[in-house]
């Protein structure tokens, strides 16, 4: 069975795939990003949690990370997390035999292991997700972490973020944004949307990422 992504995944995925991270485990939201780190969107996204005073969880490709090492630092050194996101950020990860999914693992990896923060969390590309994929990322002693909100900023449309978030933000929703070209121009004006939201909600944001 194969699960890609939803906005917010169905209760029987949840239930199939009830070993993975879907939400938080205390009454607090958990802030991550996908795909960078990408000079532009980060700046942002760095700025605009620094303005709020809030920590984040980013999910770091090995392609983007190899070329952008000095964001890496930049990152971790503002006290953020960084996990794994694979290395070549490929649809085609459910197709790959297990060496070559154990790779996109590990090559990333090898970039982000001596770095602080770095947590042993890893969410697949695209979401998409099925048991050979789980079997070998939990080999190489990997959680993996999911979501309760996908916003769908990689559109490029506030108004979608928007929707997506006044619909489906709960107290402890772990929450996907993406640090990459498609989401830039938006980005920040989704975020402070969401921590307007979260505050209006009377809603917290966490600011450690222990599963």
């Amino acid at each position: 069975m194969k699960f890609t992504y939803f906005i917010e995944p169905p209760k029987i995925i949840r239930k199939i795939f009830y070993q993975l991270i879907w939400e938080n485990t205390e009454p607090k939201i958990c802030l991550t990003f996908d795909d960078g780190p990408f000079p532009e969107p980060t700046e942002k996204i760095l700025k605009t949690l620094q303005q709020y005073k809030s920590k984040a969880l980013f999910f770091i490709t090995g392609k983007n990370a190899v070329k952008n090492l000095s964001l890496v630092d930049e990152i971790t050194d503002e006290g953020h997390f960084i996990a794994n996101h694979s290395y070549e950020h490929s649809k085609k990860m459910i197709w790959m035999n297990r060496y070559e999914i154990q790779n996109e693992l590990l090559n990333t990896e090898i970039l982000l292991f001596d770095r602080k923060n770095f947590l042993k969390l890893f969410r697949p590309p695209y979401g998409k997700l099925d048991f050979r994929i789980y079997r070998e990322v939990k080999l190489l002693r990997y959680r993996i972490m999911m979501w309760s909100l996908l916003t769908e900023d990689y559109l490029g449309d506030f108004e979608i973020v928007k929707k997506n978030l006044d619909t489906h933000l709960r107290e402890n929703s772990i929450i996907v944004f993406h640090n990459n070209p498609k989401s830039s121009n938006i980005i920040e004006k989704s975020l402070d949307y969401t921590f307007n939201l979260i505050e209006k909600r009377g809603y917290e944001v966490g600011s450690t990422f222990n599963f």
